[in-house]
């Protein structure tokens, strides 16, 4: 019989993380990595070139994020199983990348203990969250939170303004113009019904978002 072989992308901006992960699944014999990228622009053009089918995405990476790039990558390859990797343990950002068809979500801090389980979980078709995320979820009972009208987009930039970065900087970590990012905070603060800067910041503090 022949071997089945999971052929994995790792997907973040940190070379440590990656050479970490593939360290864990080196030694298991069902699963290779056939690649490594550093942002969700990388891993999306990647899938012209190479057949994968997991991809290991982190979320908070320079340019495309993890939640944008899985929805874009579901959308055009929606057999491709994605693993979403992050330290956030925050409800509003595990329910968006759910909601961007991510099959699995695991903190970085299990990674040792769920990794290879997660992998070979959603590989079968499963979903699959560690006891981490789960128990983020079940304490969640803003249902109809205000931030949930926010696109992965929007949320990141509102991340990076409460946390005081301006236009400028946020044009340049994200990869877009000065005047696509001013559009993005005129339609942020707008959606969220905020003027200031402090308002941005409590609102993000109150919903564990920095």
């Amino acid at each position: 019989l022949k071997k089945i072989m999971i052929k994995l992308l790792i997907v973040d901006d940190h070379a440590l993380v990656r050479s970490g992960i593939i360290r864990l699944v080196e030694n298991h014999a069902a699963m290779h990595v056939i690649g490594e990228c550093q942002s969700g622009e990388e891993a999306y053009d990647f899938l012209f070139k190479k057949t994968v089918d997991l991809i290991v995405m982190d979320i908070s990476m320079p340019g495309m994020g993890g939640i944008e790039a899985t929805a874009k990558i579901k959308k055009r390859y929606p057999k491709v199983r994605i693993l979403i990797l992050s330290m956030h343990d925050n409800p509003m950002i595990i329910k968006k990348a759910i909601e961007a068809g991510a099959d699995g979500y695991i903190l970085k801090n299990d990674l040792s203990d769920n990794l290879l389980v997660a992998i070979d979980s959603i590989h079968r078709g499963d979903k699959f969250s560690s006891n981490s995320v789960e128990q983020s979820l079940k304490e969640d009972r803003d249902t109809s939170d205000v931030i949930d009208k926010l696109t992965p987009r929007e949320l990141e930039i509102f991340r990076l303004l409460a946390q005081g970065y301006d236009v400028d900087f946020i044009a340049g970590n994200l990869n877009m113009s000065y005047k696509t990012a001013a559009n993005y905070q005129t339609v942020v603060r707008k959606k969220l019904k905020i003027k200031t800067s402090v308002e941005l910041f409590k609102l993000a503090k109150k919903k564990k978002l920095i």
